[in-house]
Parts: C-alpha cells; sequence; structure tokens
C-alpha cells in the first residue's frame, strides 16, 4: 500500500500504551480489516462476548413475570440493570424511568403513538433527524420542520412565551446529528421546555432527544440536561446485544404519554368478559408489553463491563474518537491531486476546532483531478477490496443529506424519478452524487485504522505525477463508429457452481430457457441458508468443475481433496428422498433440492466450516422461478442476465491501460466470468449494441454489467488486487461497467459453437 506524501498531519495520542494494549487484546479477529461504521453498530469485544454467554452457562434465567426462583433472580438482575443504566447517564429512578424497547426506532415510535398532542398540538423537529424521528409526524395532527439555522434563530431570542393552551406540543432532534457528527446544543432542551418554540404555537411544549448517535461515544448528563424523553440503542456504545435499547422518561412528563393497548405483563387485573382493565403502577410495569428480552438485557451487564476493565470512560473515549476524525479530517482537507485540485469535498458544519459542537463522524465525497464526482458505490467497492467497513449513501437522514449535498427538493424528487432510492448504489444522477460516504469511529479504534483507510484513498483515488489519468478518446469514438459489427465466438465458459470456477466448452453448448444449460444451475449455502459467494469467500473460484454429458455427471475439483461426483439431474425417485430448501439470490426467493451429506461434507472439509450445503435450483414449471428485469426472460441462480459477453479487444486494451505484472489478458478476462467470448475488430463497440445474433440465436441487449469488488480476484489463486477496478473506474468516469448482459427469447432450444459468425447492430434495426 503507498505511504501518505501529504504533508504530515498531527495527532495526539488520547489512550495511554496501556490501554491500546488492552483493548487490542479484546479485538484480535480485526487484526487485518478496518473497521470504521461505529455510528452505525460498534464492535463488541471477544472476552464480552465470552462472558456473556459464560453467565448464560453458569446461570438459569427465567421468565420474569413468573415468580420461581430463576425469575425472580431474572427480576433482580433486570432491576439492577435499570439503575446500572440510568447512574450511566448521571441520574436516578426519582428523576427517570426507564422502559426497554427493541432500539432507538422503537422508543420513537412508542412516545408518537402515545403522546398526547390533542387537536392543537404540534410535532416540530429537526430537519437534520433521522428517518425514524420524521415518521413520528403521521401521529400528529400538526408537524413542522426547522432547519439547523432556524432552530439556532429561535433558541438565540430571549423572548419566552409563556401563554399555554390545553394542547400539548413536542420537539425532536438528534444531541449528534448520524450524518456529519454535529453535536447540537444540549441547552436547547431547557430552551424548548421554557417556551421558546410557543410562537410557533401557545401550547404546553416537550423536548425529546434522539441521543442514539451521542451517547455511543459521548457523555450524556441528565443530572444537568433534562429532556423530557430519551432514546438509545445499547449496541451503538457495546456492540452486543442488538435489537434492544430504552426509552427514558422523565418521570414529571410522564403523564402526556396516554397508553390504551395493554400486553401481557402490564396490568394488575384485566377481565376476559368485561372491558376492564387496572394498570400496573410504575411507568416501566406499563409500557414494557409483554416479556421483556430478558436475556439480552443480562447482556448489558458485560458491556459495562467492558469498559471498566478496559479503563475507558465515556468522557476518554469521547476525546479519543474526536481525536481520530479530526485527523482524518485534516488529511482529506489538504489531500491534492497532482494538479492541485482538491481530492474531496467535507460535509461538516465546523472545522473540528472543538469537541463540544463535533463528535467522531468524517463525511465526505471524492472528487477526480478533473473536478468530477467519485460515485460513493466505487469508494465502496475499494474499501470491500482494502477491507475497510465504511457506509455509504444518506445514512436515513435525508435531511441532512440534503443540506450538506446542497439538494433542492426538486433535486431529491428527480434523483427518484431517475430511478435513485435509499440504500442502493445509483450514486451519481447527472455527475451529481445523491449521497456520501461517511466513517466513524469507536472506542476501540485506532491510528492504524486512520492511515489505512488515508492510504487506500492515496492509492486509488489521488492522481500522481506517476500516475497520470488515461485518456478516453476511445471511448467518445465509440459512438460515433459504424452501426454493424463482424466477428466469431471464441469461447463459451458456464459456471454450474454459482461463484465458483468457470467450466470451458470445447465445442458446442445447448441453451435452454435460462441460457446456457447448466450454467449456475447449483450454489453454495450456509448452514442458514444464505448463498455464499467470493464475496464472502474468494476460495470458491478454485472450485472447478468438470461437466461430463456422456456420464451424466458434474465433478468439483479443489487442489490436494479428491474429487467429488454428483448427478447432473435430481430424478423424480431422488426428488422424494432430498430435503428441499429456500434461499435467496439478488433479493429473490429460490427453491432448490438439497445435494446430499457426501457433497456436503466434501464442501465443508475444503471450505473449513460446518454447515455448508449445495443445493440445485428446482426447474419444475409450478415451482418459484426467477426471471429478468423485464419480466419476461427466466434466469438461472446468475444475478442478472442469461448471458454475459464480454469483447476480447476490449479485454486487451484494458490490460494495456493497466499495465501491470500480474495482470496478463487471459488472467483479466477471467476476472469477468464472462458466459460468452467474442472476437470483434475494435474494443468497446458492444457498448452500444441493442441486438447481437450468435449463430443462429437472436439475443437482446438486457444492459451494461456493472462491476464491483469481485472484478478484483484473481480466479486462479483467489488473491485480491486493486485492479481492474480501479483503473475501470478512472476509465468510465465511475460507471465501473465493463460487459454487457444478453437475453433469448426465443422458445425452441439451439446451440452455440466456437467460431460461430457474430453479428452486433448498434439500432434497432435487425434483419
Amino acid at each position: 500500500m503507498a505511504k501518505l506524501e501529504a504533508k504530515k498531519v498531527p495527532y495526539i495520542p488520547v489512550y495511554t500504551s496501556e490501554q491500546e494494549a488492552l483493548i487490542n487484546g479484546e479485538f484480535l479477529r480485526f487484526k487485518d480489516e478496518v473497521y470504521l461504521e461505529h455510528a452505525g453498530a460498534t464492535l463488541y469485544s471477544e472476552k464480552q462476548l465470552a462472558n456473556v454467554f459464560s453467565d448464560l452457562t453458569l446461570n438459569t434465567y427465567g421468565n420474569p413475570h413468573a415468580r420461581n426462583t430463576s425469575s425472580k433472580l431474572c427480576e433482580d438482575q433486570i432491576d439492577q440493570m435499570r439503575f446500572r443504566i440510568l447512574e450511566h447517564f448521571n441520574t436516578n429512578s426519582d428523576e427517570y424511568s426507564l422502559i426497554f424497547t427493541s432500539g432507538a426506532t422503537a422508543s420513537l415510535k412508542l412516545v408518537a403513538e402515545h403522546f398526547t398532542f390533542d387537536d392543537d398540538g404540534i410535532f416540530a423537529y429537526l430537519s437534520d433527524n433521522h428517518t425514524s424521528v420524521l415518521g413520528m409526524r403521521e401521529f400528529a395532527p400538526n408537524s413542522t420542520a426547522l432547519t439547523p439555522n432556524e432552530a439556532m434563530e429561535a433558541f438565540s431570542i430571549n423572548n419566552k412565551y409563556n401563554e399555554e393552551g390545553n394542547a400539548s406540543s413536542l420537539f425532536v432532534y438528534p444531541g449528534q446529528c448520524n450524518f456529519s457528527g454535529k453535536k447540537y446544543p444540549l441547552s436547547w432542551i431547557r430552551e424548548v421546555q421554557r417556551g421558546a418554540l410557543a410562537w410557533m404555537k401557545p401550547t404546553k411544549w416537550y423536548c425529546m432527544l434522539d441521543a442514539a448517535a451521542l451517547v455511543s461515544t459521548n457523555v450524556l448528563d441528565l443530572s444537568k440536561y433534562k429532556p423530557d424523553f430519551v432514546c438509545v440503542s445499547f449496541y451503538k456504545i457495546f456492540g452486543y446485544p442488538s435489537g434492544l435499547g430504552a426509552l427514558l422518561v422523565k418521570n414529571s412528563s410522564a403523564h402526556v404519554l396516554k397508553k390504551k393497548y395493554f400486553g401481557g405483563g402490564t396490568v394488575l387485573m384485566a377481565l376476559s368478559l368485561e372491558q376492564k382493565h387496572v394498570l400496573r403502577n410504575q411507568l416501566h410495569e406499563r409500557f414494557e408489553d409483554g416479556t421483556v428480552p430478558f436475556l439480552s438485557i443480562m447482556a448489558l451487564k458485560h458491556g459495562f463491563d467492558t469498559l471498566q476493565r478496559l479503563s475507558v470512560t465515556m468522557r476518554v473515549i469521547s476525546h479519543h474518537t474526536f481525536a481520530l476524525a479530526r485527523y482524518v479530517y485534516d488529511s482529506l482537507k489538504q489531500m491534492r491531486h497532482n494538479n492541485g485540485e482538491p481530492v474531496a469535498v467535507l460535509y461538516h458544519d465546523s472545522d473540528f476546532h472543538s469537541i463540544d459542537s463535533q463528535g467522531g463522524i468524517v463525511n465526505f465525497n471524492l472528487l477526480r483531478d478533473t473536478g468530477q464526482y467519485v460515485g460513493y458505490a466505487e469508494v465502496l467497492h475499494i474499501a470491500n477490496l482494502f477491507k475497510i467497513h465504511l457506509r455509504t449513501g444518506c445514512f436515513c437522514n435525508p435531511g441532512a443529506c440534503q443540506r450538506h449535498l446542497k439538494l433542492t427538493t426538486e433535486d431529491v424528487k428527480y434523483h427518484f424519478q431517475s430511478g435513485h432510492v435509499c440504500g442502493d448504489q445509483n450514486d451519481l444522477v447527472d455527475g451529481y452524487p445523491t449521497g456520501s460516504v461517511r466513517i466513524s469511529f469507536g472506542y476501540m479504534s485506532s491510528k492504524r485504522d486512520a492511515n489505512a483507510f488515508l492510504e487506500m484513498i492515496t492509492e486509488c483515488f489521488v492522481t500522481a505525477p506517476s500516475n497520470p489519468q488515461v485518456s478516453t478518446q476511445r471511448l467518445s469514438r465509440v459512438s460515433d463508429s459504424c452501426r454493424k459489427w463482424h466477428g466469431v465466438l471464441d469461447r463459451i465458459y458456464l459456471y454450474p457452481v454459482k461463484s465458483c470456477g468457470a467450466f470451458q466448452v470445447k465445442d458446442s453448448w445447448q441453451i435452454v430457457n435460462t441460457g446456457l444449460k447448466y450454467d449456475r444451475e447449483w450454489m453454495i449455502v450456509n448452514a442458514v441458508g444464505v448463498c455464499i459467494t467470493q464475496k464472502q469467500d474468494a476460495r470458491l473460484c478454485m472450485i472447478n468443475p468438470i461437466i461430463n454429458l456422456e456420464m451424466d455427471t458434474l465433478e468439483l475439483h479443489y487442489d490436494g481433496f479428491e474429487k467429488i461426483t454428483l448427478p447432473l439431474n435430481v430424478t423424480r425417485h431422488n426428488r422424494v428422498s432430498s430435503l428441499k430448501c429456500q434461499s435467496k439470490v439478488c433479493g429473490d426467493r429460490v427453491l432448490g433440492w438439497d445435494c446430499g451429506k457426501k457433497v456436503a461434507n466434501w464442501l465443508s472439509e475444503v471450505l473449513g466450516y460446518e454447515g455448508l450445503r449445495l443445493l440445485k435450483q428446482c426447474s419444475d414449471n409450478n415451482e418459484i422461478g426467477r426471471s429478468a428485469d423485464d419480466g419476461q426472460t427466466s434466469l438461472s441462480l446468475a444475478n442478472q442476465g442469461q448471458f454475459l459477453l464480454i469483447n476480447r479487444a476490449s479485454v486487451d486494451w484494458l490490460a494495456d491501460c493497466i499495465r501491470t505484472d500480474y495482470l496478463n489478458t487471459d488472467n483479466l478476462l477471467m476476472r469477468f466470468r464472462p458466459n460468452l467470448v467474442v472476437l470483434l475488430p475494435e474494443p468497446l463497440v458492444e457498448r452500444n449494441c441493442k441486438k447481437i445474433k450468435v449463430g443462429k440465436l437472436n439475443l437482446n441487449f438486457g444492459g451494461h454489467c456493472t462491476r464491483c469488488q469481485m472484478v478484483c480476484i484473481d480466479q486462479a489463486s483467489g488473491e485480491k488486487s486493486p485492479e481492474p477496478l480501479k483503473t475501470l473506474s478512472k476509465m468510465f468516469g465511475g460507471k465501473i461497467m465493463f460487459g454487457i448482459y444478453l437475453s433469448s427469447l426465443e422458445s425452441s432450444r439451439v446451440t452455440m459453437t466456437i467460431n460461430d459468425r457474430v453479428e452486433i447492430l448498434a439500432n434497432e434495426e435487425y434483419n
């Protein structure tokens, strides 16, 4: 990896060497990886998790609603945990009640559902809130959003409105923005309660603090700042358990929550034959419907104990994560391309001058030396290749995303109409970003993590004197070239087992309604039925298949192991004794026949972990099938199209652009995992095709193949490298496309033969 060449940015460590050693000793599994997604979920330590399961192994915790010995033990532990959580936030049960929920979102929803707005109440919220806060407005008769500037202005005015009506209003804002890490003033809490927002409506005003992002790495002192409601998620603090959060309710404000539904454990008495019930006295008893996740609550003790054992307080963690984020922020800010243009645009409301206004989050987009944006999906692919865990998109904060990216509401609507939705990889629309890249730090993060990230940026996205950007004049010439091209079919490959090695056809091969016969008809699933690909285990590429049509068998080979042979087709007799299993491929539900214990044991032995199974896609007409986006074309277990075509001339051209010793043309070709390799007189002409004829088979263009980090895996060895993804990104302006998908709508079975004539048309006319 290239070393940082920018002017040295100062970094003052917060941890002592002893603290670093203690922490590193409990996170050994991340020795070769870099985790920078702590704002989404932080990490649990190995010892923390071992202590959790040791606790569960040595003790018996029963349902706390019972009155037996194990139940009483569990109930007492839960009460102790309530006290410990309140103590963590420097408060007590006299001031606040703690209601366990499934997370911060559930806490927000609980308040929204039960808050007594009446007809005149207002739900007001900061525009930079999480999506889960935006959803609260659906329960309010009136709602309004305040931008950060509007809120700052409202809370800076000393005018207070004392008039209060009978209705109640609620203002919700985040202690820390999960998009940018900006910390909003906790002094707003008191201002809201004193009536600073009563100019909207002269009602009684309450304040809810979304503290999920803030408390993950910062102190929240509820003896000093006293919001009426606070929501938290514990996996953001401890890493484990997930699915557990809390709503803290100020006891003096509890009356504003009116509950209708009552569940098990929340009543003193309920009649079945008469509409009569009496709720329990304590607030948490009334709002914790059913049995709380008591085993997860038991695990919280070991989260608190871990921080204590590692000698890290929340105040120290806050300074540590801020120092790392400031180091990265300053480094990105000063990075320049060879021509002096900036490498990154940063999305923050401060320059990291104060820990009081900024947390341990860095948000940015990258720029090319031309000033064009690098799509965040490209950054994600490269980061995955370097084993760097980060996050891209808008992070469920549409308001902050829109504000920092300077998008109008019409821009956002246009992006949606153009096909972009939350959570997808449509990173650029008309050259402008739809989201950004976020890295965030936790208490176990280190300067090594920060440097690994910065070195990736330097190596892959900074144009240096020795690495000028490749000219793309050829791309512009392709669209001006002739509309008809002729060539030959050079090679045919199929991949019987999804994400495993290729089988090369020697002469001809039958085409069926899903594409090449036996192409991607099998897949390997793990113990819970999830399909495994090279993204999870690159060694899959070294499982080499051989199809023997005469013997009607599929052989699987792996160096150092005996081959295993299985039938190509599952007979009716075998289907009766085989287990039918369900899995998913690219979001589609698929059914497959379990190929048995023998091959399952072979796969587990080869790959080194238990529970693997080999499934063959069900082919019966009455089974669940897969279809392409056109709704007409049947698919096997392939990701998108029936056929993937690669032009050998395009591969030669790309290899010449890359010019590395470890990538010859054949190695590069196989990284793209083509079905059809054609010889055309010019590179890239296939990008403009509409229809293709191979031999007697007419094929329709099904779209360009968008590439990810899979192409960086050497299909012979399983080793990874930055190329060709790095060069593809530069050549095609961030849209990493290489190869085209094809489909056939012909119902008759035909064959493809090596040296078949290939004809490509760039318009809709076809004779």
